[in-house]
């Protein structure tokens, strides 16, 4: 890894970030447990994740053209307001309903640290900068769902689960007034002003960006049906206690870090670094459907094959990133408000149907995985066909 300038703004995206990310997953590790409190199935409350997944991403729709025209600063304030008394309400939710409400008016704030975490480094970065940029960004902000299960396993222990959003209400408010004191505008001078559907009309008439948007939907999506289930499965299925599921939930996303770190080596070609990543995403669906068929399930199965799939994802998501925005300075903010923005969308409907499907073993969560991961494949596949054409041609 070089070292990059601006790196005091890539910091505190990174923290603007791990508010979303850790809002995600703090409470996975006690579904269980809020299940119980609100008498009602485990599985019902992967509801909550999926009305979360849906707003962030349809809200960065919106928040990324706003801040082309308006700048990222005002757009993530407002965001981060928008958390704060959200998470209030999930504080006092007086029943699983007005939780889930309350989980979706979360992601409509915390969609603007989705999209600004794609849109700015493109303003500050281009060319292999702007993949190094992508690739220590996504480390960074991999830590936030490592540490956000432990911390929800032990507050929720020592405190109940209500104590987990206490916890994200303190981090979001100390994340809102660093942005308020700190945070510089980034927005380039554009040449012209870009209307809402006009910016979307350009970018999803471009077929590679369509590629790679729909290879981060995949990517995202089967990590969001692990991270979803994992909690059903441990907790409700395997009977294992709510710190136990904390640790053994944090254990594969380790192996997204390293893909991220791998994704940013130097020496490495963008064609090579992206055949890996869709390999790898296809090789752990597979390895995590198999166990299905004959009905088995234990840590192992879920683990190994999750730390798969997370390494490659790990690798995907800069690298897809970088090519998707790069050839988009002015549009910087539609363009990663449909990458953030649909992603998760993307991840909010696979979470709604894993939902839907048993949950009495890892069949479903097997199958979906896979069907994510050939759905990498299948959109990778014309990209790297291109790619290798132009290669010839020079």
């Amino acid at each position: 890894m070089r070292k990059l300038e601006h790196f005091n703004l890539l910091l505190m995206l990174i923290a603007l970030a791990a508010v979303g990310q850790m809002t995600q997953t703090i409470y996975v590790p006690v579904i269980a447990e809020i299940a119980a409190y609100f008498n009602e199935p485990s599985g019902a409350v992967q509801q909550v994740m999926a009305a979360y997944l849906f707003s962030y991403g349809f809200s960065q729709l919106v928040y990324g053209p706003l801040s082309d025209r308006i700048g990222r600063r005002p757009v993530i304030l407002t965001g981060l307001t928008i958390f704060l008394f959200s998470t209030v309400v999930a504080i006092f939710a007086p029943t699983l309903n007005i939780l889930t409400v309350a989980s979706g008016l979360q992601g409509l704030g915390t969609g603007v640290a989705g999209v600004m975490a794609r849109t700015m480094p493109r303003d500050l970065y281009k060319g292999t900068a702007l993949r190094y940029a992508n690739s220590l960004l996504n480390m960074g902000v991999l830590v936030s769902p490592l540490l956000a299960p432990m911390f929800g396993g032990i507050l929720a222990h020592f405190w109940g689960w209500h104590a987990c959003y206490i916890f994200l209400f303190i981090l979001g408010a100390s994340v809102l007034l660093s942005m308020y004191r700190w945070l510089p505008e980034t927005r380039p001078v554009s040449p012209e002003k870009y209307r809402m559907l006009v910016s979307y009309r350009e970018l999803l008439s471009s077929g590679s960006f369509l590629s790679y948007l729909a290879m981060l939907v995949g990517a995202l999506a089967g990590i969001a049906v692990f991270e979803a289930s994992s909690g059903v499965l441990m907790g409700g299925v395997l009977g294992l206690s709510s710190i136990t599921v904390s640790i053994l939930f944090i254990l594969p996303i380790p192996a997204a870090f390293f893909g991220a770190w791998y994704a940013g080596r130097e020496g490495k070609t963008f064609y090579n670094l992206m055949w890996h990543s869709v390999l790898i995403c296809l090789l752990a669906g597979f390895m995590m459907w198999v166990p299905g068929w004959f009905g088995i399930m234990n840590t192992w199965t879920l683990l190994v094959p999750a730390a798969v799939f997370f390494f490659g994802a790990g690798m995907l998501f800069p690298l897809a990133t970088t090519g998707a925005m790069e050839p988009f300075p002015y549009l910087a903010g539609a363009a990663g408000a449909l990458v953030g923005g649909l992603q998760n969308v993307g991840s909010g409907v696979a979470t709604w149907v894993s939902a839907l499907l048993p949950q009495n073993g890892q069949f479903s969560l097997g199958l979906l995985m896979f069907l994510m991961s050939t759905l990498v494949l299948l959109c990778w596949l014309p990209l790297a066909k291109r790619m290798n054409h132009s290669e010839r041609m020079v």
